[in-house]
Parts: C-alpha cells; sequence; structure tokens
C-alpha cells in the first residue's frame, strides 16, 4: 500500500471495511473475524480492480464450486 496517497489508503480502508461488513451480512464470515496480510493483499487487489464490496465480498469469503 505504500504506493497509495493518503487519501486513497483512507478511501481503500472504509472499502475493506464495507466489504467485511458485507461478508457479515451475507452470513459469510462471523465477528471476531481478523484479516490476515494475505487477506489484505487480495482486497487490495480486488479495490484495484473497481470490485464492489458486495463482489469483494463475494469473491474473498463465498463458497467455491
Amino acid at each position: 500500500m505504500d504506493d497509495l496517497s493518503e487519501r486513497e489508503q483512507a478511501i481503500l480502508f472504509e472499502w475493506t471495511r464495507s466489504v467485511l461488513d458485507a461478508a457479515v451480512y451475507a452470513g459469510l464470515i462471523v465477528p471476531p473475524w481478523r484479516p490476515t496480510e494475505h487477506v489484505y493483499s487480495l482486497l487490495h487487489g480486488y479495490f484495484g480492480l473497481g470490485f464492489t464490496p458486495e463482489e469483494g465480498a463475494e469473491a474473498l469469503f463465498a463458497r467455491r464450486h
């Protein structure tokens, strides 16, 4: 995240919170849940691809085929 400005980091932080909120709302995770560095890295990538928080939650936590 060193490549992001402070403003971009703040936006990414809020987006990440929204992803986790969406995951809880969808029943994909149960609090308390703590993301790892790997999860943060994945979320950073999803954010860069323009995913919505709901799409990020689905991509990260949803059951696979």
